[in-house]
């Protein structure tokens, strides 16, 4: 572990401490300290709950909704001390060093969004509230402030220390982090204003916790099972990516680095998920006809002939069928097709740089150079400004991951 990394953690302790000094000066201690430890105990078994994402990006976990709770019901130092709790509890096995970094980083960011909460007119004395409109007004609004804070202080702490650590540029992981976040993480807020209302007007109390996290519970449920389905069709994947790479050696890490290339191209072009799934897996699987003969086909260039029996193999399967149509696409893009789809472009362009760099052995610079003089479609300009963003892309942040390890 660097030096700088020990630093960093100290001083986020001290911005902790900071933090929880200013915010008793402004705020006070909780007034309810038994409504404090229960908080904490609920947060603190939500890190119990098995932890899944639905994209393999964003994540959906019931923390958040405790933490932001306690910022109305406990007072922000209350929340700090809840996120603290939680951080300490947790059922991971991490080194000591890094547990002592979440508790001070969610303690921290809990404390921030109590400070938002309050400039964003939140009340600290919600039973007084009455109506609907006030408690939107005083409650929700300010709620969802504080839940955006909390995850822009979370994402500036975590991106510090893997900078340090593992030397991914700051801009890069927090564009990482606040993008993954979405709609999930603005459902927190809403899920926690309910949560307050049951517990104070309501007069529910704790078991507002329970109500409120009860559908959470349940999406998580569904969102698990969705990703054991996904992890299974993965293993299928890379079970297909195998038999490619023992048929054809010469391929090997061929098929995955079209993929991602591929994949970042999309996003870069504005391609929706849904695309962007398929142009993933069609550049992961596009060479999947070369494991077997393609009879009938004999006609047709033999990179043509594979691409185009990959496809007829993948077709049946439903979750592959849009992989399937881009791959049959590739087959036929070039010069001859006046209008081959954006996905098609995007897999063709990536296949035929990735060929260049490692098939015939060329340096990035004289590969763009090559493909800047190939005849694409309508779209091959954009496709091929899009490699050359992602690829630039990818080299500085190789660059910067060096500068940090020399």
């Amino acid at each position: 572990m660097r030096y700088g990394t020990p630093i960093y953690i100290g001083v986020t302790v001290l911005l902790a401490g900071g933090f929880a000094l200013t915010c008793h000066q402004l705020y006070g201690w909780p007034g309810d300290w038994v409504a404090l430890g229960l908080l904490a105990f609920i947060g603190a078994l939500t890190w119990w709950l098995p932890s899944t994402s639905s994209d393999g990006l964003s994540h959906f976990t019931a923390d958040n909704v405790v933490v932001l709770a306690a910022i109305p019901i406990v007072g922000p130092v209350g929340a700090g001390v809840v996120g603290l709790v939680m951080a300490a509890l947790t059922r991971r096995r991490i080194a000591l060093h890094r547990r002592v970094f979440n508790m001070a980083m969610a303690s921290a960011s809990a404390m921030v969004g109590g400070i938002f909460y309050d400039l964003a007119g939140g009340s600290f004395a919600v039973d007084d509230l009455q109506g609907v409109g006030p408690l939107i007004l005083h409650v929700g609004l300010p709620i969802v402030v504080a839940d955006a804070a909390n995850l822009f202080a979370n994402a500036v702490l975590v991106a510090g220390v893997i900078r340090l650590s593992a030397g991914v540029p700051l801009r890069l992981q927090l564009v990482d982090m606040l993008t993954s976040s979405g709609f999930t993480q603005f459902a927190y807020g809403i899920v926690a204003f309910v949560v307050v209302v049951m517990w104070l007007p309501g007069n529910l109390g704790p078991v507002a916790v329970l109500v409120g996290l009860a559908p959470l519970a349940g999406a998580r449920w569904a969102l698990l099972q969705y990703g054991e389905e996904r992890e299974a069709r993965e293993r299928a994947l890379g079970a297909l990516v195998a038999a490619i790479e023992t048929r054809a050696p010469e391929l090997e890490g061929h098929s995955a680095r079209v993929s991602s290339l591929a994949a970042v191209m999309a996003r870069d072009l504005g391609l929706r998920p849904k695309e962007v799934a398929d142009v993933r897996t069609a550049g992961l699987l596009h060479d999947l006809g070369t494991v077997v003969v393609a009879p009938g086909q004999e006609g047709l260039d033999h990179r043509r002939s594979a691409v185009l029996r990959g496809a007829a193999m993948l077709q049946d399967l439903p979750f592959l069928e849009g992989a399937s149509a881009v791959m049959e696409q590739v087959a036929y893009a070039g010069p001859d097709v006046p209008a081959p789809t954006l996905a098609a472009e995007v897999v063709r362009v990536a296949d035929d740089y990735d060929l260049l760099l490692h098939g015939e052995g060329i340096g990035p610079s004289e590969a763009l150079e090559r493909l800047r003089t190939r005849t694409f479609g309508s779209d091959g300009d954009r496709v091929v400004a899009a490699l050359v963003r992602a690829v630039r892309a990818r080299d500085d942040a190789s660059a910067g991951g060096s500068t940090v390890g020399a």
